[in-house]
């Protein structure tokens, strides 16, 4: 390759997993001396009304709107049904990557969102520029599928198989896992330092990660449960919720063995301490806990992506599941008071764990580039 190529990395702001993984795949691309990137949030640039209206749905999904949002996520699966509510927004998607790919000389295009508007793209455009689906999550949505798309980058074996179930080629799927900051792959190789921890050596670390969108109801009640256990530390996650951390620092301050926190930049540490650790079941979460093996209990689980996340990560023995917040404490209590049942969701996390994805896409990326050139100058030399 004569020059670092130009690539298009499509996210988006549903959440912030497509967000995370597509900084992790620039890291890795700044890394490799490619710096010309065009990163492109497509629904947004498109449409900012609907996509506003459209995201505020999806964070009420994980409070008042549950049904509403996994009635539009199963009903645009064309497995389950021929209803397409999503076939408008693919139309807005299509405009504006028509606008980018008209605009730019894209050597590559990188998704990390679940649409159809790429396919769509290139069934109306003669074009040679590889694109490639990146999957955020450790369930398929159809939203990801498509013959035109060169290759697929996903998080586990079972989804190589879905696709392959779906009649994609094997030699266009890689199992990378899902990208995620570097930090967490450092923090798992680094030995635990002590001095960090508390200097309660004796206890037992619980780390609640609340997130920004009020998942957990009735968190106050889940941290009194824990906080009168004897030799367990807690600490609270709120991330960029500042009602909930003002709330919560207010209630908790002053109780030594409960640690209220809002946005942190050490989350690969927090988790490497931790014994035990309540989150949901996103992408991203789970990507993290896999590389620090840090024994899971999801909380329950909104329907769509992370409901079918969360039934992957019980069947493989990685996580226990709660159906209901009541069911949190026990769960936590049992992982802390059997450590064979932590041994085991380590070992079962361990055997699932892809390490340094973004690695792993961005050098299969270089080989598609490559390989896409060599063909378009030969078929050149052809004509």
């Amino acid at each position: 390759m004569l020059k670092p190529p130009k690539v298009l990395l499509l996210t988006g702001s549903y959440g912030n997993g497509h967000l995370e993984v597509a900084h992790a795949l620039v890291a890795e691309l700044n890394k490799r001396g490619i710096a010309d990137i065009v990163v492109s949030d497509l629904f947004y640039e498109a449409h900012p009304i609907l996509t506003s209206f459209t995201k505020q749905l999806y964070l009420k999904s994980f409070t008042k709107g549950q049904s509403i949002y996994g009635f539009l996520y199963y009903n645009s699966d064309y497995r389950m049904t021929d209803f397409r509510i999503d076939r408008i927004i693919d139309r807005y998607g299509y405009v504006r990557i028509n606008q980018l790919m008209n605009t730019h000389d894209f050597d590559v295009v990188i998704n990390t969102f679940p649409m159809q508007a790429l396919p769509i793209y290139k069934q109306k455009n003669q074009h040679t520029v590889p694109f490639v689906n990146v999957l955020t999550d450790f369930c398929l949505h159809t939203r990801w599928v498509s013959d035109e798309i060169n290759h697929f980058f996903v998080a586990c074996g079972s989804l190589k198989e879905e696709l392959l179930e779906l009649g994609i080629d094997g030699k266009k799927i890689t199992i990378s896992g899902i990208p995620i900051k570097e930090a967490f792959y450092q923090t798992a190789l680094q030995p635990l330092d002590s001095s960090s921890v508390n200097q309660n050596q004796a206890a037992q670390h619980v780390l609640i990660s609340a997130g920004a969108f009020g998942v957990l109801k009735n968190l106050p009640a889940l941290i009194n449960k824990l906080s009168v256990q004897s030799n367990l530390i807690l600490t609270v996650i709120c991330g960029t919720n500042e009602e909930l951390y003002n709330s919560l620092s207010s209630q908790y301050d002053g109780v030594p063995t409960v640690r209220i926190l809002s946005y942190v930049n050490d989350m690969a540490a927090l988790m490497k301490q931790a014994d035990v650790m309540v989150t949901k079941s996103g992408g991203i979460s789970l990507s993290e806990a896999l590389a620090l093996q840090v024994p899971l209990v999801l909380t329950p689980a909104v329907p769509g992506q992370e409901r079918d996340n969360a039934n992957l990560f019980e069947q493989e023995g990685m996580a226990i599941t709660t159906r209901s917040e009541d069911e949190i404490v026990p769960a936590v209590l049992q992982v802390l008071k059997q450590p064979f049942l932590a041994d085991h969701l380590k070992t079962q996390m361990s055997r699932h764990f892809y390490p340094y994805a973004a690695a792993t896409i961005v050098d299969s990326v270089l080989d598609i580039i490559e390989e896409t050139a060599g063909v378009k100058e030969n078929n050149n030399e052809n004509s």
